[in-house]
C-alpha cells in the first residue's frame, strides 16, 4: 500500500499537459460550386458527402505522415433531426480518407455531429463530437480529437444545397513536463526504499 507521500509523488511524476496540433487538413479543392462535397436534401433531412475529384491534398502538417495529393474520401448517409436556429443534428457516423492508390488512410468515428445551415450569413460547417481517429497515417496516441468541414459556393437545389468544403482536424498529445521523468525515478527509489524497511 502506498503512502500518501508515495502516492503524491507517483502524480507529480505523471503530469505533463496535453498540446493541441493539426492532424489533417485540406483546402477547398473546388474552383467553384461544381463539384459539391456535401449535399443536403431537407425532405429527408439527409447529408451525404465525399469527394473523388482527384485534386484534393491532405495535408498532415502536425504528424510524421507525408501529404496526400490525389486523396479521396466518403462519408456514409446521415439522417438528422433539425433542432432549431439553422442547426440539425446527426447521430453517428464515419468519414474515410484514402490516398491517390485507394488505400485507407485516415478514418475520423464520432457519436454525433451538427450542421450549422447560416449559408447566407456568418459560418456555416459541420462539426463532430466524441471523435475517434484511427488509421495507417497516424503516427501516435492522440485524445481530444476533433474535426470541422466549413462549407463554401452553396448552390440551391430542388430539395436542398449542395456545397463545397474545407477540412481541417486537431487531436492532444500528451507532452511529460520537464521534471516528470525525474520524479518518477525519484517516486520508484522512495517506493523501493520503503518496502525494504
Amino acid at each position: 500500500m502506498l503512502s500518501r507521500s508515495s502516492a503524491a509523488l507517483v502524480v507529480l511524476a505523471c503530469a505533463g499537459s496535453a498540446q493541441a496540433f493539426t492532424v489533417a487538413t485540406f483546402a477547398d479543392p473546388t474552383t467553384g460550386p461544381v463539384p459539391s462535397l456535401f449535399q443536403w436534401n431537407a425532405t429527408t433531412n439527409t447529408l451525404t458527402g465525399g469527394y473523388t475529384g482527384g485534386n484534393l491534398t491532405l495535408e498532415t502538417p502536425g504528424i510524421a505522415a507525408p501529404d496526400f495529393p490525389g486523396a479521396t474520401f466518403s462519408m456514409a448517409p446521415l439522417v438528422g433531426m433539425n433542432i432549431g436556429g439553422g442547426v440539425v443534428q446527426f447521430g453517428p457516423g464515419s468519414i474515410q480518407f484514402f490516398d491517390s492508390g485507394n488505400q485507407l488512410i485516415f478514418n475520423i468515428a464520432f457519436s454525433s455531429a451538427i450542421m450549422n445551415m447560416s449559408l447566407s450569413f456568418g459560418a456555416s460547417d459541420f462539426i463532430g463530437f466524441n471523435v475517434d481517429f484511427t488509421g495507417s497515417m497516424m503516427d501516435m496516441e492522440t485524445e481530444g480529437e476533433a474535426f470541422a468541414f466549413s462549407f463554401a459556393n452553396p448552390t440551391a437545389t430542388q430539395n436542398g444545397f449542395d456545397v463545397t468544403a474545407s477540412f481541417t482536424s486537431s487531436a492532444d498529445r500528451f507532452i511529460p513536463t520537464p521534471g516528470g521523468a525525474l520524479l518518477a525515478g525519484i517516486g520508484g527509489l522512495y517506493v523501493l526504499r520503503r518496502k525494504r524497511r
